[in-house]
């Protein structure tokens, strides 16, 4: 469990401390007072990304050269540094040079409003999903993920020198290389899905007529991957990329027998992604041996309090919680309320 959170020039936060009592806490206050700043450095020291921006730079404050995050949570201190140079992990205080022996010390699942786009919006989205929480639990598939990407930029680079070429010897090696190590990041991620769905499955839900499952759905299966590097050369020649592969895998959410993209509503997507990361923590458990924080932004708002009520009694109790809102909640509950307020630094 979280026993206390830090921070230093994080976002709009100047020098933030929370002793951490309870392992439910609500995050009350109105908005712009910081109760998403605290959420994300939680996030940010477990993942070393924000759920918000892929800008690191935005997480320090105005006019300050660094930001800090610090969260002990009994057995461990999590510490990042940011700033112009880039970041610094540490745990225990000691230097944590390389991200990938950082990440996956620290478990957390995150919802945002953010997160709706899983279901609303494009491919990349999802993908972004399926290798973030897997890197946070494998350390292969991390690895895989950065010499897929390596094989890739050299592929595409070799693609843009080849029109007016016959000597496919070289495409055709990189080629055999990228399957090699694509098939393997495409076991991970069928698995996952198929893992997934199964606890989604699981996750008691206590709203009428609400049915969701998962399906991983790849570019192109292993079979027509490998006939495309072997007979279609000229076809990413022409469009200097490579054109098919696990860069442009999706998985998709189905929603009482319809695709949810096209189906869910505001506030039927926002459920639906509650339930995807209610699986997402069982899931983490049952591979890591270890219990996720459960961060959860705004998660309120777009409820009835009859479907507020439901979801606060569902709400695991072996994990940690944090839940930020601007509205008061309806029903008493055991936690720890932090309020916030503008004059907060």
């Amino acid at each position: 469990m979280i026993e206390k959170i830090e921070l230093r020039n994080f976002r709009n936060l100047n020098n933030y401390q929370i002793k951490v009592e309870k392992p439910l806490v609500l995050l009350e206050g109105s908005n712009g007072v910081g109760k998403t700043s605290i959420l994300e450095s939680i996030y940010f020291a477990a993942t070393t990304k924000s759920h918000r921006t892929s800008q690191e730079k935005e997480l320090i404050q105005y006019d300050k050269m660094f930001a800090a995050v610090k969260i002990k949570d009994g057995a461990n201190l999590f510490e990042i540094i940011l700033s112009e140079n880039g970041k610094r992990t540490f745990i225990n205080k000691s230097e944590v040079k390389k991200i990938s022996d950082y990440i996956g010390k620290m478990h957390a699942v995150m919802f945002s409003p953010e997160d709706l786009n899983l279901i609303k919006g494009g491919p990349s989205e999802r993908r972004y999903f399926m290798d973030l929480e897997l890197s946070q639990v494998s350390k292969e598939y991390l690895r895989l993920m950065n010499h897929y990407k390596k094989i890739l930029k050299q592929r595409n680079a070799l693609l843009k020198t080849l029109k007016d070429s016959n000597d496919y010897t070289f495409l055709n090696i990189l080629g055999e290389q990228l399957l090699e190590t694509g098939y393997k990041i495409y076991d991970f991620r069928e698995r996952f899905i198929l893992n997934l769905n199964e606890k989604i499955q699981a996750v008691e839900t206590k709203y009428k007529n609400f049915k969701v499952a998962l399906e991983y759905d790849p570019n192109v299966t292993k079979e027509q991957w490998a006939k495309h590097m072997k007979t279609k050369q000229k076809t990413d020649i022409m469009y200097e990329q490579t054109t098919v592969g696990i860069h442009k895998d999706d998985f998709k959410v189905v929603f009482n027998g319809f695709n949810a993209k096209d189906f869910a509503s505001q506030g039927t997507t926002r459920l639906i992604v509650i339930e995807l990361k209610l699986a997402l923590l069982q899931w983490i458990k049952e591979e890591t041996n270890e219990h996720a924080v459960l961060l959860l932004d705004d998660v309120l708002s777009e409820l009835d309090i009859e479907r507020q009520n439901l979801f606060l009694e569902k709400l695991p109790t072996n994990h940690q919680v944090f839940i930020s809102s601007a509205v008061p909640l309806y029903k008493n509950f055991d936690l720890q309320r932090i309020v916030l307020s503008k004059e907060i630094g």
